[in-house]
C-alpha cells in the first residue's frame, strides 16, 4: 500500500536542503529565464509525478482526476490539469537530483551493469513521430530494431541502482561505461557487450575491475568460482527492467516533449528506488582466503 505520508516527508525532508540550491542553478544557468509562481511546493510536485508512477494508472489525466477527486485534501491547492502537466514538465530538472540524491548510499563492491531500450513509438511510425525526434534515434538491441533511447544501469546486490545514464538509441552500450563508473571503485560484471582489452584496462586504473565471458572465438578466460557464480546472476538486473517497464512505466509513447519525456523516465527511476519492497537481491559469494 502507497503510504502518502511517509513517501511525502522523505521528498520534502530532501528538498528542504535542496531547494535553495535548485532555484540558483536555474538562476545562473539560464534554464528558466522566467519562472511563473507556483501554490504547489517543489516536492508537492515530484510527489505527484512519483505517486502517479506507483499507481494502477497508465494515462495521467485519469490518475489526476481521480487525485482530484478522492485526495484533494492532502494539498492546500491542486491546479488544472494542463498547469500540472507543465509544472511536472518544468521540474524534471528536481526529479533528476532526487533520483541521483537515492543513489548516493548505495556503492558496493560488487556491481552489475546493462542496457535496456526505451522505444519512443512502433517502427511503422517512425517517420510520422515528431515530439521526440531530437533525441530518438534508430537501435539494435537483441530484440531487435527500434527507435526511442537506451537506460544504462548499474545494479548492486541488494536491487538498488548505483549510477544510471541516459543515451540515443544508436549508442553502443560500450561507450557509456566509463561515463558509468566515475567515482566507483568495484568488481563490475556486465554481459559480452561489454568486451574491450582497451577498456577493462582503463577501468582497472579506476580500481574497477571489469568481468566478462568470452566470446566463442576468443581465447578462453579462466574465471574464478565467484566470477563463474556473479556473472550467472547478471539476469537479476533484467528483473529490474522488469520492473521498470511493468511496474512503474518506464517505457511510454505519450510524450509530447522532450522535458516531460525526461521527467517521466526519472518518475519511474524515483519510485522504483523509494516505494518498491522485494528489490532484486544477489547473494554474494566472498573468495575465501
Amino acid at each position: 500500500m502507497f503510504d502518502f505520508t511517509y513517501f511525502f516527508c522523505l521528498i520534502d525532508d530532501f528538498f528542504q536542503k535542496f531547494e535553495a540550491t535548485y532555484w540558483e542553478f536555474l538562476k545562473y544557468s539560464n534554464k528558466r529565464l522566467r519562472m511563473r509562481s507556483s501554490q504547489l511546493k517543489i516536492s508537492e510536485i515530484v510527489f505527484i509525478a512519483i505517486w502517479y508512477k506507483c499507481s494502477h494508472f497508465n494515462n495521467f489525466k485519469a490518475f489526476f482526476f481521480s487525485l482530484k477527486k478522492n485526495h484533494s485534501q492532502l494539498f492546500r491547492y491542486l491546479p488544472c490539469y494542463q498547469r500540472m502537466v507543465d509544472l511536472i514538465r518544468t521540474h524534471q530538472l528536481a526529479l533528476h537530483a532526487l533520483h541521483f540524491a537515492l543513489m548516493k548510499d548505495c556503492q558496493s563492491n560488487h556491481l552489475w551493469m546493462d542496457s535496456t531500450t526505451l522505444p519512443v513509438c512502433k517502427n511503422q511510425r517512425i517517420q510520422r513521430h515528431k515530439s521526440l525526434a531530437k533525441i530518438a534515434t534508430r537501435g539494435k538491441s537483441s530484440m531487435g530494431w527500434f527507435f526511442g533511447c537506451k537506460l544504462h544501469l548499474i545494479m548492486n546486490q541488494s536491487g538498488d541502482m548505483v549510477s544510471t545514464a541516459l543515451s540515443n538509441g544508436h549508442t553502443a552500450d560500450i561507450k557509456m561505461v566509463e561515463q558509468l563508473v566515475e567515482g566507483l571503485k568495484a568488481r563490475l560484471y556486465a554481459d559480452r557487450g561489454y568486451i574491450s582489452q582497451e577498456l577493462k584496462s582503463r577501468l582497472k586504473l579506476q580500481d574497477v575491475d571489469l568481468t566478462t565471458y568470452h566470446r566463442k572465438n576468443m581465447q578462453a578466460v579462466n574465471l574464478s568460482k565467484a566470477d563463474e557464480y556473479h556473472l550467472k546472476q547478471r539476469n537479476k538486473i533484467e528483473t529490474l527492467f522488469s520492473l521498470l517497464k511493468g511496474k512503474y512505466n518506464l517505457v511510454t509513447s505519450k510524450a509530447r516533449s522532450i522535458e516531460g519525456y525526461l521527467a517521466g523516465i526519472y518518475a519511474s527511476l524515483c519510485a522504483y528506488q523509494l516505494c518498491h519492497q522485494n528489490k532484486p537481491t544477489i547473494r554474494v559469494m566472498e573468495v575465501s582466503a
